[in-house]
């Protein structure tokens, strides 16, 4: 048991830099109306940064399905798979609420 546990760990440390990292273009699409922060720079839309990971899972998921009405965010989701939508969560998830 414990030696299954050091194989996972250190094949989770061995991974590339770029397997850790955000898909950054899926991001960026993100940041145009969310900021580079997550703070966004209009006052109707709202920040992320330090959201909750599963709500930010569950609102994409309410666009993508059109439970939660919103054309732009419907139209920017409706492609995205699971791994993608918990790729941006996890990214906003992760920044301070306060960037300063």
């Amino acid at each position: 048991m414990l030696r299954l546990a050091l194989v996972t760990l250190a094949a989770s440390i061995a991974l590339p830099a770029t397997a850790q990292q955000p898909n950054r273009a899926l991001i960026l699409e993100c940041m145009a109306c969310h900021g580079d922060d997550g703070i966004a720079k209009d006052k109707d839309v709202p920040h992320l940064a330090g959201q909750n990971f599963g709500y930010l899972v569950k609102q994409m998921k309410d666009f993508q399905s059109g439970r939660r009405p919103h054309k732009e965010m419907r139209v920017m989701s409706r492609h995205m798979n699971e791994t993608e939508l918990e790729e941006i969560a996890d990214y906003y998830s992760s920044l301070p609420r306060d960037p300063r």
